[in-house]
């Protein structure tokens, strides 16, 4: 008799994910704890949150049951959050941004310092996780992604700083200071096919790029109690962005962000089995995500 295989619902994807991310912070605490005042582990336990999972429901968006292995994507994922969680901790000190997710940003309850410090910890233990993963070829992608990010918030910072720069620009620091996360989490998705492996990675970066335009639209134009974290520090710190430019319209800058969700789509022409569920995960999260935080419709052309 033929055993099919249960096919995985995004529910049990993102409970393995959360699971993941749950003991590797387990981990961390209990390092922390031996030592520390109590009050502070529980300061740090009650501030850490993996969010929506944006990058996490893309790599279910692209998983495919049979052909990679769950724990493969599951690990990249949770690595991906956890390494989004620090870079967090980090721009809000960066930024003196006082409030994240409707609650007081980390560093506000544990200090400047302690919030830099507990960012690295969760740096090193989300390469620590692939690591024991032993796919030593991804923690090498990972690695590479996550100095990209960096390279580029260095460029934003200290190239670009107090200078107007034109839409190419923009467009390129957005996509090299989020996309290679979202694209590292759909790389994994590739599997051991190199050439679907790109083609995945490059739908992560323009989905990130989409992603991050929206964000800098949402830091001009958005509200603190909708988006529940400080706004205008882009503008504040002179770091320009798309949405700060007065040659360029609300409606410029949605177009974009609907073009690249809209050729992220289309690189899966060689793999249509895979379309249903990316174009779900544009239309019913990652674009209902940014209408919520922008208070606008961003997808008013057909996706």
């Amino acid at each position: 008799m033929q055993i099919v295989k249960e096919k995985v619902t995004q529910s049990h994807f993102i409970e393995c994910t959360t699971d993941t991310i749950k003991s590797v912070f387990e981990t961390i605490t209990s390092e922390i704890g031996e030592n520390a005042d109590h009050e502070i582990v529980t300061t740090i336990k009650n501030k850490f949150s993996p969010g929506k999972m944006l990058r996490s429901r893309l790599g279910f968006a692209l998983f495919r049951d049979g052909f990679v292995e769950l724990d493969r994507v599951v690990r990249a994922c949770a690595a991906t959050e956890l390494i989004h969680s620090a870079t967090l901790f980090h721009d809000d000190v960066i930024d003196c941004a006082n409030l994240r997710r409707g609650q007081p940003s980390l560093w506000r309850e544990i200090g400047a310092t302690g919030a830099i410090l507990i960012g690295d910890l969760f740096f090193s233990s989300s390469i620590q996780l692939l690591i024991e993963g032993g796919e030593l070829g991804k923690v090498s992608s990972f690695v590479g992604k996550v100095r990209e990010v960096c390279a580029k918030e260095v460029v934003h910072e200290l190239v670009y700083h107090g200078r107007e720069i034109d839409a190419k620009s923009c467009i390129n620091i957005a996509r090299g200071k989020t996309g290679p996360l979202f694209a590292f989490v759909s790389e994994a998705c590739g599997g051991t096919d190199a050439q679907k492996s790109v083609a995945f990675a490059e739908i992560g970066y323009r989905l990130g790029t989409a992603y991050q335009l929206a964000d800098d639209l949402m830091d001009v134009m958005g509200e603190e109690e909708l988006t529940g974290k400080t706004l205008g520090t882009d503008m504040k710190r002179r770091k320009f962005t798309l949405a700060q430019g007065k040659q360029f319209s609300e409606a410029f800058i949605l177009k974009q962000i609907n073009e690249l969700c809209i050729s992220s789509m289309e690189l899966l022409w060689p793999w249509p089995e895979y379309l249903p569920k990316l174009e779900s995960y544009i239309l019913k999260e990652l674009l209902p995500f940014l209408e919520l935080n922008l208070n606008t419709k961003v997808h008013e052309e057909a996706v």
